[in-house]
């Protein structure tokens, strides 16, 4: 779960600086998206404000898409969509015009990646690698093809959120917007690009602290992804295409 928020120095405007810090603990990757922030109450007492000013900070955040509000009994702030870079839905669009193409993407992930999982080794707390394996376990219990496809893209979000460089995080986020989408368009197809047992073995690099192992098999994870979605291209970009005229 992640630490307490520190309260908010004098400023001109109070909900102004709640609405910062909130913002700030997303970006930084306290808060995955989709994940509940604290209740009103709770953030009022970490920040030292009251609840109509925490109230005000969140309908701001829900105006520039950093926050959801639910409500209802399983209600609340949620974060939003704002905070990645958006990259995703632009990749696929590029990809299906033949702008870019899928080892393009790789090659970028394949410089990118490795040395995420090694700054994670290096990096990550205790309570992000117990994040990571509660996840893994999640995995395992899944028992459905959307639910584990899911899980998959999670996996390698929150080694990118654990590896202390915010910025890593929104673009892997990106990439792995784009890959659940691949992902989900060639699964009717009945091809297995994903070695579950892989994640197991990076886990236990993080885990051990070991920045070496956990970027050379982050790199044959990689390496082994781009193969199968290079192979699978052409069949995406069919899909994709006769979906859209469809």
């Amino acid at each position: 779960m992640p630490g307490k928020l520190n309260k908010i120095k004098q400023m001109p405007s109070l909900y102004q600086g709640v609405v910062n810090i909130l913002k700030e603990a997303i970006i930084a990757g306290r808060y995955l998206p989709g994940e509940a922030l604290p209740s009103e109450m709770e953030l009022a007492a970490q920040l030292g404000v009251s609840r109509p000013v925490v109230r005000e900070a969140l309908r701001a955040l829900q105006s520039s898409g950093f926050v959801v509000i639910r409500r209802g009994i399983k209600g609340g702030a949620f974060v939003g969509d704002a905070a990645r870079l958006g990259l995703g839905d632009n990749l696929a669009d590029l990809i299906r015009l033949r702008r870019v193409t899928v080892a393009h993407l790789y090659q970028v992930r394949s410089h990118l990646e490795p040395e995420v999982c090694r700054l994670a080794a290096l990096n990550a707390s205790e309570e992000q690698l117990e994040k990571i394996s509660q996840m893994l376990d999640e995995y395992r219990a899944a028992d459905s093809d959307d639910q584990r496809v899911t899980l998959n893209a999670r996996f390698h979000r929150l080694i990118a959120r654990a590896c202390g460089n915010p910025l890593y995080g929104l673009i892997m986020d990106s990439i792995m917007d784009f890959t659940e989408g691949f992902v989900r368009t060639i699964k009717p197809q009945g091809r297995l690009i994903h070695n579950d047992e892989e994640h197991v073995q990076i886990l236990a690099a993080l885990m051990a602290r070991d920045p070496e192992a956990a970027e050379r098999l982050m790199r044959g994870h990689a390496e082994s992804i781009d193969r199968e979605m290079q192979s699978l291209e052409e069949t995406y970009l069919r899909i994709k295409d006769e979906n859209a005229g469809a």
